[in-house]
């Protein structure tokens, strides 16, 4: 991957966990119910270019960098769109079919489907396309439960999953590219532009429907930082930027623009150590859900673009129940009452709370870790353990490199931690509570937790018991769901709305 241009792409990587990147999930964006516009003085309009970073590769499989992702979705197109509410919707798919035990999965693509070489779509490419994708580090950890991917006709195919699989279309945002091109740095892709060295030109597309941008040609500008987009964007060089503000020093846009606010499957959230001598014991660990003022964190730190999360999941999520979340969020009075119930309190009067563990008492101090690669996440951890010494804690901010954040949560030398994980779209947990889960830190792994992951997945959306035993035990506190920001020069794009990893794309019936 290539220097410092990793705007969001610390976001995109395969390794996107708690708080630094880790493996874990997918992401998510959102077209926001309104466009702002910001204005300040009018400068001569350039011909349309967008962010490219050439040592990337533009193929959908390897590509880790979000400004080369958001060419991506002028070049290709997926079998699904996840949409800003993270619900599927069928694409290059026509229809989804499942056998009884769910595990058997019949796809059927769409009639006239091309190739910006005028050949037509077919199983085999959507089959190929599936097996790139597992083998990738972007798409491989939604779909490992698929056993074997077959083309069983011209346009059907089918796929075996290990378990049953409800929540497969939102796995399926997969971008298709021409089976024989599936290795190639830019495949052979049916989207309405095709790759012609430093520029995308228009293609026959085989849609009626005009795409969000009308060019004819689309310049790729060389980049090689963040600030060096902000900069090419301010100056008119790049006329679309889907960013991540928040991702690494934390850069402000200044100059003309229409701002689309999209969701993400990226969580923040606080994390225990289940042998810690303060957070191995639940009251202690569900007080703290109540002390988060949520909304104020992101004010204060993440210059607006996030929501805040009390349930681990994104609140635009149907999945959500808003009644369980308002159950856990952000309440004095029933912090003040764990403690009273649990008989937390400061017993030696020294200004920090104890808890009478029946063999003594435990002072509630602890070591708060944050990795430090990103100016927000250190800020909002600061935030989280000023607000819990405020009542009573004495935590200590411990800011890690990577290297050193990822052996600290291994050998468990820590009491809590700020982390950030990119979810699948389903928002899937087992990787939390699994006992090989790549997030299964401090003692987290729980069966009783990872068979209600199991069912979620089974039945998307049916995850109020999972939720709810989360909660009620403390084992995640939810802060906040990350958005990214879509910045464009005034009036350069029409019918933006973004789907999952699609900036461009275009919802089929649109």
């Amino acid at each position: 991957m290539s220097r410092k241009l990793r705007l969001g792409a610390l976001l995109l990587t395969f390794c996107l966990l708690l708080g630094c990147a880790l493996p874990a999930a997918e992401e998510a964006e959102e077209p926001a119910a309104e466009t702002v516009v910001v204005e300040t003085e009018t400068k001569e309009e350039k011909p349309f270019g967008l962010a490219w970073e050439p040592d990337e590769t533009l193929n959908p499989y390897s590509c880790m960098v979000l400004s080369n992702r958001t060419v991506l979705s002028l070049l290709y197109e997926p079998l699904f769109t996840v949409n800003s509410d993270f619900t599927a919707t069928p694409y290059l798919c026509e229809s989804l079919t499942s056998s009884g035990d769910g595990r058997t999965h019949t796809l059927t693509l769409r009639q006239g489907v091309t190739f910006f070489d005028g050949t037509a779509l077919t199983a085999a490419d959507a089959a190929a396309s599936i097996r790139a994708a597992q083998n990738s580090d972007y798409y491989g950890s939604r779909l490992q439960d698929i056993l074997s991917v077959q083309a069983t006709g011209d346009l059907q195919l089918t796929i075996t999953t290990g378990s049953a699989c409800g929540s497969l279309p939102s796995l399926l945002n997969v971008y298709v590219v021409q089976a024989a091109t599936t290795g190639d740095t830019i495949p052979m892709g049916t989207g309405p532009y095709r790759c012609d060295g430093t520029q995308l030109l228009q293609t026959d597309w085989w849609r009626e429907t005009k795409p969000p941008v009308s060019e004819e040609t689309i310049g790729l500008v060389t980049v090689e930082s963040a600030a060096e987009i902000r900069d090419s964007f301010e100056r008119g060089d790049i006329t679309l930027v889907c960013a991540d503000p928040n991702a690494g020093t934390q850069l402000t846009y200044h100059t003309d623009y229409e701002l689309w606010n999209n969701n993400t499957t990226v969580l923040q959230y606080l994390g225990f150590n289940l042998s810690s001598p303060v957070f191995a014991y639940t009251p202690v660990r569900t007080a703290v859900t109540h002390a988060l003022n949520r909304d104020a964190i992101i004010s204060n730190t993440a210059l607006g673009f996030a929501t805040a999360a009390t349930l681990p999941a994104s609140p635009r999520w149907d999945g959500c129940d808003q009644k369980l979340a308002a159950k856990y969020g952000y309440d004095e009075e029933a912090f003040e009452k764990i403690l009273e119930s649990s008989e937390i309190r400061d017993y030696d009067e020294d200004g920090v709370l104890e808890l009478y563990t029946g063999s003594g008492t435990q002072s509630l101090k602890g070591t708060l870790l944050v990795c430090n690669t990103s100016e927000q996440r250190v800020a909002a951890a600061q935030m989280v353990a000023d607000t819990l010494n405020s009542r009573g804690f004495d935590l200590t901010i411990k800011s890690l490199d990577y290297d050193e954040y990822v052996y600290a949560l291994r050998t468990g030398s820590y009491d809590l931690y700020y982390g950030e994980v990119r979810l699948r779209p389903d928002f899937d947990l087992s990787g939390f509570f699994d006992a090989s889960g790549s997030l299964s830190y401090g003692g987290m792994a729980d069966g009783t937790l990872a068979t209600l992951c199991d069912r979620a997945v089974e039945n998307i959306g049916n995850v109020y018991e999972l939720h709810s035993e989360i909660m009620s035990r403390g084992m995640l506190c939810p802060i906040l769901c990350k958005t990214y920001a879509i910045y464009s020069g005034r009036g350069r794009v029409t019918n933006l709305n973004p789907c999952l990893d699609g900036v461009f794309t275009l919802p089929y019936g649109e």
